[in-house]
């Protein structure tokens, strides 16, 4: 019976502790979306939106577009609809992706595309060397909170640029 009640005990503990993790990637997850909604509002494509009858985030992580279609809902950007698509690695260049963003779990994916193919595609990522794979814009933790960095002239080759105010925020790096 001690032994039962040890079992369920730890047990508990556990679920707990599994859905205190699960509820700071969500609540992370949510902070992103957010912050990827404000590069599109400050984002200037140098192809025109107004042919585009949405405005797309794609991610190939299922879980970041779960959680970005909660936080995102009925949002517009540049007068367009905001919709959030899953989609392979291989699918992004044909799925009129305006922003991507690849998460940790997908990195691996990542770094078998070519950036050049991603003309007018913002991308964003969460992992330490995600400049430096071609990435625009990546996320990173300081004193707890999130920040983040751009690429300017990434983002200029690929037919993108950021507000200055964007930029004021940000850590701004070179290639």
């Amino acid at each position: 019976m001690i032994k039962l009640r040890s079992l369920i005990h730890r047990s508990l503990i556990a679920l707990v502790l599994l859905s205190t993790s699960v509820d700071a990637v969500e609540k992370e997850y949510m902070l992103k979306a957010g912050f990827l909604y404000n590069f599109a509002r400050f984002g200037h494509w140098d192809s025109h939106l107004e042919p585009l009858d949405q405005f797309t985030i794609c991610s190939p992580d299922k879980y970041f577009i779960d959680v970005a279609n909660t936080a995102l809902k009925n949002r517009t950007i540049k007068k367009l609809p905001l919709h959030n698509k899953l989609v392979t690695i291989d699918e992004v260049t044909t799925s009129a992706c305006n922003m991507l963003f690849i998460t940790s779990d997908t990195f691996a994916q990542w770094q078998n595309i070519t950036p050049l193919d991603l003309k007018n595609i913002m991308v964003i990522g969460e992992t330490d060397s995600f400049i430096e794979n071609g990435g625009h814009i990546r996320f990173f933790l300081s004193s707890g909170k999130i920040r983040f960095e751009i690429a300017p002239q990434q983002l200029k080759d690929a037919g993108i640029t950021m507000s200055s105010k964007v930029l004021r925020l940000a850590r701004v790096v070179d290639r």
